[in-house]
C-alpha cells in the first residue's frame, strides 16, 4: 500500500497515473466533470478517492483539464491537509492564468439534476421524450463501445504511451505536463516560478568563461555547450529545465541568474534558446 501523500515534492506517481487515466477515460465517456473524494469519507458515488487530496498537484490539473474535463469536485474530511490542497489549487489558477482552456475547482459533492427538471420530463410527450434521449442514448453506447475495446490500454497504457515517447530526462509528472501543454492554447502572460511546480528560466551574463561546470552538473540536459568559430554558444532547452538552480549554485563567475517567470509557449519549442556566447578562458 503507498504512503499517504502529503506535499507536491513527495508526489505519489501512481495516484497521478489513476486520476490522469480516470480523466481520459471519463471524457472518452462525454462527461466533462471529475468527482474526487477523501478516502475516509464514505462516498460510493465517487469515480476516485486517491490515497491524499493533496496528490491533485497543480501540473496534474492542467494535464486533467488537458483530457476535455471543465470541473473537478473535490470533496475532503477534517483530517485532509486543507492548507497543501489550497496551495495546490491556488498554483494551479496562477499558472492557468497562461491558458485558454481550463478548470474550474469546487469543494463539495458534485450536484445532482434538479429534480424539478426530471419532473417536466417526465410529462413531456412520449414522442418528444424519445427523440431527446435517441442521440444522448446512441453517443453513450457507441462511447462505451470504444471504451470497451480500448479498456486494455486505457487503464495503464494511456500514461505511459505518453511516457514512454518522450526521451527527456525529467520527472514522469513534467513529461505528462508538457504533453498536456500544446492542447490548452497557452499564451503569452507570464507564470511565475513556484516552489514544487516544476518550472524554470535563467539567463547567463557575459561573466560566463564556458567553463561548462553548470552543462555537467544539469541532471535534465536542459543546458548545453556548442562550438562557434573560435568562440562557445551557452544553449538553454526551456522545456527540460526544472528549476532545480543546482546550474546557479556551481558557477565559480555566478554568470547565472534565476528569472521570477516563465513563458509556456517557450516551453513547446523544441529548439534550444542561446544564453550567451563567450570565448573560453579555461
Amino acid at each position: 500500500m503507498n504512503p499517504p501523500l502529503h506535499t507536491s515534492s513527495n508526489l505519489n506517481i501512481d495516484e497521478t497515473f489513476h486520476l490522469l487515466t480516470l480523466a481520459h477515460a471519463q471524457a472518452a465517456k462525454g462527461e466533462n466533470s471529475l468527482h474526487v473524494s477523501c478516502p475516509k469519507l464514505d462516498t460510493s458515488h465517487v469515480e476516485v478517492k486517491p490515497t491524499c487530496l493533496a496528490a491533485l498537484h497543480p501540473m496534474l490539473l492542467a494535464c486533467i483539464a488537458a483530457e476535455g474535463i471543465t470541473k473537478v469536485y473535490i470533496e475532503t474530511c477534517e483530517e485532509c491537509p486543507k492548507q497543501q490542497i489550497l496551495s495546490n489549487i491556488d498554483d494551479y489558477k496562477e499558472l492557468s492564468q497562461a491558458m485558454a482552456i481550463k478548470l474550474n475547482v469546487h469543494w463539495g459533492r458534485m450536484p445532482q439534476i434538479n429534480e424539478e427538471k426530471l419532473d417536466e420530463k417526465e410529462n413531456e410527450p412520449s414522442r418528444r421524450t424519445f427523440f431527446r434521449t435517441l442521440i444522448p442514448t446512441l453517443a453513450k453506447h457507441t462511447a462505451d463501445n470504444i471504451q470497451q475495446m480500448t479498456q486494455t490500454t486505457t487503464t495503464g497504457d494511456y500514461v505511459q504511451g505518453i511516457l514512454s515517447t518522450d526521451a527527456r530526462t525529467l520527472p514522469a509528472l513534467h513529461k505528462l505536463f508538457m504533453h498536456a501543454l500544446p492542447k490548452l492554447q497557452v499564451n503569452h502572460i507570464p507564470v511565475p516560478v513556484m516552489e514544487g511546480l516544476g518550472l524554470g528560466n535563467i539567463q547567463v551574463s557575459e561573466a560566463c568563461s564556458a567553463c561548462a561546470k553548470c552543462v555537467d552538473v544539469c541532471v535534465s540536459k536542459s543546458l548545453s555547450l556548442r562550438k562557434f568559430g573560435s568562440r562557445f554558444i551557452l544553449d538553454f532547452q526551456a522545456d527540460c529545465c526544472t528549476g532545480c538552480n543546482q546550474c546557479i549554485s556551481i558557477c565559480p563567475e555566478q554568470a547565472i541568474e534565476a528569472l521570477p517567470s516563465v513563458s509556456l509557449p517557450s516551453l513547446i519549442q523544441k529548439k534550444p534558446r542561446p544564453l550567451v556566447m563567450v570565448s573560453n578562458q579555461s
